[in-house]
């Protein structure tokens, strides 16, 4: 490519990139959404051709918005507590010595490949009523009967923030090592403690990979599907296990499209909103 602009050279670059997520994305997609303009057979719906017939019905459905809303709460609640967890490991890796940060990212790197049903079955065994969980809240005398733990949104958001941990962790370490020494040094220097320096230095130089890891660990929360099925129950349902209902028992493929180009659609609006407040307080600090 000698002699092609840099324009031209990151295009073709990306070629491959964009090809394969047209083809496998955006493809599906429009599929998706042109099967939701479509009414269903049994609706007895007389008019032809592509409505909106069934996001009318998405818009007012009880069970639909519940769940939509029970979905966005978990979601916001799991990313919420896998950033506090994953921040300091994250910290920590940035300042270990090499043998141990080696050994942590293998460790991280590995729970990747694991299975999720594997995941989610461990999950239950753990938070089962005779599970090492209840055991040890028995044996500390913090309860006198074993508590319900499975089946629930806070199983639910157990097992997602176990699942996104790596997906928070990876960005945040990767902008905690493009922060210079020299920047930590500096504000030391001036008298700034440990906690200062973290807080009014570290922190914000590190947003970029907190802003990474939140939107991709959300996003991932927001499509969870096989999660909250082993983990859950009907009464916690996410809208992914409603619109899965309507494709495999009641056959309803434009019902159940419709539901996931509502998702899509609520998930890409509160990204874009949470992007769009970033920048505000980035430029308001800049």
């Amino acid at each position: 490519m000698q002699g092609a602009s840099p324009r031209l050279t990151g295009f073709l670059l990306l070629a491959p990139a964009l090809v394969f997520l047209a083809a496998f994305y955006l493809v599906p997609l429009g599929f998706m959404v042109e099967e939701s303009l479509r009414s269903a057979p049994s609706d007895m719906d007389p008019r032809a051709g592509l409505h909106l017939f069934q996001y009318d019905r998405v818009w007012n459905s009880g069970r639909s918005w519940r769940a939509l809303e029970r979905t966005v709460r978990i979601s916001a609640i799991s990313t919420l507590l896998t950033l506090l967890i994953a921040y300091p490991i994250a910290l920590f890796l940035f300042q270990v010595r090499a043998f141990w940060r080696t050994a942590i990212l293998i460790t991280i790197f590995v729970s990747l490949a694991s299975s999720l049903i594997v995941r989610n079955y461990g999950w239950l065994v753990t938070l089962a009523d005779a599970g090492p969980v209840n055991q040890l809240l028995l044996a500390l005398g913090l309860t006198e009967e074993p508590l319900r733990l499975v089946y629930s949104e806070g199983a639910t958001i157990v097992a997602l923030v176990h699942y996104a941990l790596p997906f928070m962790i990876l960005p945040i370490y990767g902008a905690l090592t493009r922060i210079p020494p020299s920047f930590v040094e500096a504000a030391q220097s001036l008298g700034a403690g440990p906690w200062r320096a973290l807080f009014g230095t570290v922190l914000p130089l590190s947003m970029p990979g907190i802003f990474g890891g939140t939107t991709l660990t959300f996003a991932i929360c927001m499509s969870a599907f096989v999660t909250p099925l082993m983990l859950g129950s009907p009464a916690t349902a996410m809208i992914s296990q409603v619109a899965a209902e309507q494709f495999l028992v009641q056959l309803n493929f434009p019902f159940g499209a419709a539901m996931i180009v509502a998702l899509t659609l609520v998930t890409f609006a509160i990204l874009l909103t949470y992007t769009l407040i970033i920048r505000l307080v980035f430029r308001h600090h800049a």
